[in-house]
This record gives C-alpha cells, structure tokens and sequence, in this order.
C-alpha cells in the first residue's frame, strides 16, 4: 500500500507501509555483476526483484512536518525483502515505532507489520522504451498488529504496478501507478497514485534522484496531492548502501517538509 504524505491512515511518507523504492539500479554502476536495487529511499517502487536465495533488509528514520504543527518521527521503517525465485520476493513490513505531536498533544507507539509479494514481469532485455522496460507488480496488504492508538483495525490492501528503463549506464527512469483501499472512520475507500522519478549516476558509488508524487486523494475527504523528492544512495559495498532524501508538497496539502536517512544491505546470493 501507498505510504501517506500526510500523518492520517499511513502516518508518514514511506514508513509504516509495505511498500518501499529505488530506479533500475541506477545506485550500483560499474560495482559487480548483480548491482545492489533497493526499495529505497525514493517513493518509487523498483521494477526488479531482489534474485533466488537473496535476503535483503532496508530500514531508516523519517522526520515529517505537516500543516497545522504536526509532527511525525518514525524510526525502523525495516522491509524485509526474501527471493524465493529468481522472479519472485515475499515481503515482510515490521512494526515501525511513530511518536506524533501536535496541538491536541503526543501520541506514539508502532505500526502495523505488513506482507506481500513482488512478481518480475519483463527484464528490459530488448532496446527502446517497450523492448527495454522493466515491469514487476507488487501486491501487498497491512495485518492490524500495531499499538491501539496507531491501529488500524481492518486489513489494507494494494497494488502497485512498476515500470522501469535504463536510459543509459548512469541514467535510470522510473514509473509506478498505484491503488489501494484503506479504512478512515470506518469507511473504505479508494486511494490511487501515481509517481516518476530520474536517477543519476554521479560516481560509481554515488547516486542522485529527483521525483514526483501524485494522490487522487491520501484521506477519505482529502483533495488531491503532489509532492517533490530528491536525495542521494551511496554505496559503501556492493551489498550495502546508505540514503538521504528531503521532500515538500507542491500543492496546499501534504508533507511541509521531510527528512529521512537509512541503509540498505544484501546478504545471500
């Protein structure tokens, strides 16, 4: 499911939801064979799964400001990404702790944990935009486990479909579309996205990303939303990689700011 740009059903941009980011590898050039993809730290899902045998863990901390002096810290955001063959990854979300302050006070305590699966569609194995896309659909849901002030009490399904190219050996391009049916004051409804991004290569270990994210709408009356990301991975080996990322809202709702960090590590293989 989509991770909220605002602190409602999903709390904080990527962090207690199932789904996590990055662009066709383009944080890996020139370091090995099977470059380091990860689903982290822009909002972009991957369009490659991690490979047979392959355990890979991606977690960091976000601090989130929205409207009306609120504030969002969370701290873990940890997606456990498992091949059980070379096309296809479970997904396991573990609880994230989140403390919210605002007007009406503090309230913290840990997310729901969070399953889902990651199927390989298409390889990129031809040339130009259809011959050459990656395509990989993620299929996830939350599992209501988290603390009773942060619980959401009914199960939340989505769907992501991701699509990726490699323009060039240091130029990646991302794509997702994205619905979901999450449950406000007992009602569901649906939430649907969609968002791009451009990755660039600075060095073999350093990479930049700049994004867009757009929402039809992130709560049960919420207008729509577009938010602009950038941020830098580098590599410290070929099966660890370190993020930073900043965003803010281009339109009158949504994050006023964020700021986030983590690491991401491969092991198995």
């Amino acid at each position: 499911m989509p991770n909220s740009l605002k602190p409602t059903h999903r709390r904080v941009m990527r962090s207690s939801a199932m789904v996590v980011l990055a662009i066709c590898g383009f944080a890996s050039f020139g370091l090995g064979d099977e470059p380091l993809v990860t689903d982290r730290p822009d909002f972009t899902e991957s369009s490659s799964t991690v490979g047979s045998g392959i355990l890979q863990i991606e977690a960091g901390f976000t601090h989130a400001a929205f409207p009306g002096d609120t504030d969002v810290t969370t701290v873990g955001e940890t997606l456990a990404r498992w091949g059980v063959a070379e096309k296809l990854e479970l997904r396991f979300v573990l609880p994230t702790y989140v403390r919210e302050s605002s007007a009406d006070g503090r309230v913290s305590g840990f997310s729901n944990t969070g399953f889902g699966l990651k199927v390989e569609l298409a390889q990129g194995e031809g040339k130009g935009f259809v011959g050459g896309m990656e395509a990989a659909l993620i299929a996830s849901t939350t599992i209501p486990t988290g603390s009773a002030v942060l619980l959401d009490e009914s199960w939340q399904p989505s769907a992501v479909l991701s699509l990726g190219w490699e323009m060039s050996p240091m130029l990646g391009l991302g794509l997702n579309l994205g619905v979901a049916q999450p449950v406000e004051e007992d009602h569901r409804f649906t939430s649907a996205w969609g968002s791009v991004a451009l990755g660039v290569g600075l060095t073999d270990r350093l990479s930049w990303f700049i994004e867009l994210i757009g929402f039809n709408r992130e709560d049960l009356r919420g207008p729509d939303t577009a938010t602009f990301q950038t941020g830098l991975t580098y590599l410290l080996s070929p099966d660890i990689q370190f993020d930073v990322r900043a965003a803010r809202r281009l339109t009158d709702r949504g994050v006023d700011f964020l700021a986030a960090a983590g690491v991401s590590w491969r092991l198995g293989g």
